[in-house]
């Protein structure tokens, strides 16, 4: 991990969390102040809404898209600055890009796709005791909150549409939350607790908590935790970055061919894709892909001293 004797982790982690919401206020207002200023009319000044899910389509994708870039994209590289550390060396952009890395990263993201869908529909099965009956009942209406507005921003018509949820479902995220949550929060817990182990499974259970969409909880934490194990081996962001991308892109892609064979959303994440062999095949093949990483990583930081 990157270390900072700038300032002690716990005021890292307030700056971070201060840099993100400064960041998401300033670029919602530019964002959203664009779109008025080229759209003034009542009817767009009405489609501003309390409920993302009564905003007109392309204005919540202007939301989307200029919030996650101040929050995640913005706020990264300010708290870098703030901590005195050049955000290229801080976040790892600063090694050499080894190709090797990257395939191998590529086939891991491939070859675990059945293993996480496994892991999703157990988690969609999740049933809280009788006493949290409640609880349960908050994160089922939070998880179709967030299910909803998944479809609507998923809406896609054109290749244009397409093109411009590649970006702000798969390029913005893949690179703002690496940045925000593997090169700053696990970062900064690593610095802290001294455990490189420990930190990336604290921020991977934040990220996919951050979500609030709770029966995902578990295959996005692995996911988390496997985007931190790529930086911590590869020591290159651009591997988390990555899997993060293919993981995103994945999706709108397939979302975008069920609507071109004019299928609903809802078969995207309620059907399996694969079989309970599909499952096994996938784990074994995985678990060595990461072991092969692990040990091409550790040659490739023997050769570079």
């Amino acid at each position: 991990m990157q270390k900072s004797t700038a300032y002690h982790p716990f005021f890292q982690i307030m700056f971070l969390i201060v840099s993100a919401i400064t960041g998401a206020l300033i670029f919602t207002i530019i964002g959203i102040g664009g779109w008025l200023i080229l759209n003034s009319d009542h009817a767009s000044l009405a489609s501003l809404s309390d409920n993302p899910m009564n905003m007109d389509l392309n204005l919540l994708r202007i939301f989307q898209i200029s919030s996650s870039l101040g929050m995640f994209v913005a706020a990264p590289i300010a708290f870098a600055y703030i901590n005195e550390v050049k955000p290229k060396q801080y976040y790892y952009f600063d090694k050499k890009l080894n190709i090797s890395l990257l395939l191998i990263a590529f086939l891991l993201m491939m070859s675990a796709s059945p293993l996480f869908e496994w892991v999703a529909l157990m988690n969609q099965k999740m049933s809280l005791p009788a006493f949290l009956k409640d609880l349960e009942v908050w994160m089922k209406a939070k998880e179709l909150e967030a299910g909803e507005l998944t479809k609507k921003l998923l809406i896609m018509k054109t290749y244009s549409d397409l093109a411009i949820n590649l970006v702000m479902v798969a390029i913005i995220p893949a690179i703002g939350e690496e940045l925000f949550f593997r090169g700053g929060l696990q970062n900064i817990f690593g610095q802290w607790l001294k455990n490189h182990h420990i930190a990336i499974w604290v921020t991977a259970i934040i990220f996919s908590a951050i979500h609030l969409q709770f029966f995902g909880f578990f295959p996005r934490m692995l996911l988390g935790a496997l985007f931190g194990y790529l930086l911590l081996c590869g020591k290159s962001m651009y591997l988390p970055i990555l899997g993060h991308f293919l993981n995103n892109g994945t999706a709108v892609i397939m979302a975008f061919i069920l609507q071109k064979q004019g299928k609903s959303l809802d078969n995207l994440d309620q059907n399996a894709t694969f079989n309970n062999y599909s499952y096994l095949v996938s784990a074994i093949i995985s678990l060595t892909l990461f072991y092969y990483f692990f040990k091409q990583a550790q040659q490739k930081q023997t050769l570079n001293g």
